[in-house]
Order: structure tokens, then C-alpha cells, then sequence
């Protein structure tokens, strides 16, 4: 069964956020290099100067390098860790995905820690659960959000490159407490993959 591991996720995430503070950090050593630059330039403090010009550009880069490093090592290994839950969650209910179907409409829900698809009229969900991140930031919701849009238009491209007859394939996301859901973004429209899903297909195959 497709599912996260919770203490790998964890591990990941405090590396995460440590490279959120050395971000954070470069941020601080900017402040610090324009008001005591701008200090010791006003009253004419030419230790001071010296020292924020030599010390400034030192801890940046320290700043910077642990926060690239961190990006790559542990936000990177969290996307790989969606990304193939994703993959393993979608293989394991592709039953569920009808896609035997010609006409497919997809529905993503979300919520603080699960996102739901349905399909068609069809009662039986596919649920992604996301709770070993605990609540998800925005940011990350933005990411699972897409893995999830990008795994549907692979599916049903590939699918389409095998010889799959489909008339119409799309998703739409639900919001808000009445789940209404916004605009349909179609993978396969009067036959034929749309040109921008193709592309992104293409682009991540």
C-alpha cells in the first residue's frame, strides 16, 4: 500500500526549515550591511565601514551556500517523496480512475492534510493522504496540487500516445466550504491532447 513515511518525512522537514532560516538569515545580513553601511558612511566610521564590508559578504555567502544546500539535500528529497507517493497512490487505484471511459472529469479536493479526487458521477474517491506533513503550508499545498494535475495529464497522455480513444479528459479544482469548483483545465479536448498539457507531458516525461 502507498503511503508516506512518517519519521523519513520528518527528518526532511527539519532540514527544511533549516534551510527557511539560513534564507531567513540572508535576509538579516542584508539589513545589517545597508544600515551600518549607511551609518559608518553618515558618520564617517571608517572601522566600522571596513568591518561591515569585510564581514557582510562572508556570512552572505555562508547564508546563501546553507540555504542552496539545504534546498537541494532535503526539498528536493521531499518532492521526490510526493512525487512518488503520487505516482504509487494513482498505480494502486487506477481502477478507480475509469479510464476505460471516453469522457473524464476529474474533481481535486484538499483539505489541511488530505486531497481527494473523484471522477465523473462516480461515489468511490481516491485519497492522497498527506498527514505526515502535518498541516501543509501553502506552499506545499501548491506542490502536491500540481504533482497530482501533472500525474493525471501523464496518464492520460500516455495512454492517448497508446492508441486510447478519449473525447474529453480535464480536472477542476474545489474550494470553499460549498466545494464549487473552479475552471476545468482540460488534458484531451474534441480528441486530442490539449497543446499546453501535451507540452507540459513532454516536458516531464
Amino acid at each position: 500500500m502507498a503511503e508516506l513515511n512518517y519519521e523519513k518525512i520528518k527528518k526532511l522537514k527539519k532540514g527544511e526549515l533549516f534551510g527557511t532560516a539560513a534564507t531567513v538569515f540572508c535576509a538579516v545580513v542584508l539589513v545589517y550591511f545597508a544600515v551600518c553601511f549607511a551609518l559608518a558612511r553618515t558618520m564617517e566610521i571608517r572601522a566600522l565601514e571596513l568591518a561591515v564590508l569585510i564581514s557582510a559578504p562572508v556570512l552572505g555567502t555562508a547564508g546563501v551556500a546553507a540555504a542552496a544546500f539545504c534546498s537541494i539535500k532535503y526539498g528536493g528529497a521531499l518532492d521526490r517523496e510526493v512525487k512518488r507517493y503520487v505516482l504509487e497512490t494513482c498505480v494502486e487505484n487506477a481502477a478507480l480512475m475509469h479510464p476505460e471511459r471516453d469522457s473524464l472529469s476529474f474533481y481535486i479536493s484538499m483539505d489541511e492534510a488530505n486531497v481527494t479526487l473523484k471522477v465523473n458521477n462516480f461515489k468511490e474517491p481516491i485519497t492522497f493522504d498527506f498527514s505526515a506533513f502535518g498541516k501543509l503550508s501553502l506552499t506545499r499545498k501548491i506542490s502536491v496540487l500540481t504533482e497530482i494535475e501533472n500525474r493525471l495529464c501523464a496518464t492520460f497522455c500516455r495512454l492517448y500516445e497508446r492508441g486510447a480513444s478519449y473525447k474529453e479528459v480535464g480536472w477542476a479544482e474545489n474550494a470553499g466550504r460549498r466545494g464549487k469548483s473552479g475552471k476545468t483545465v482540460y488534458i484531451i479536448q474534441n480528441g486530442v491532447p490539449d497543446k499546453k498539457a501535451y507540452k507540459n507531458y513532454l516536458k516531464n516525461k
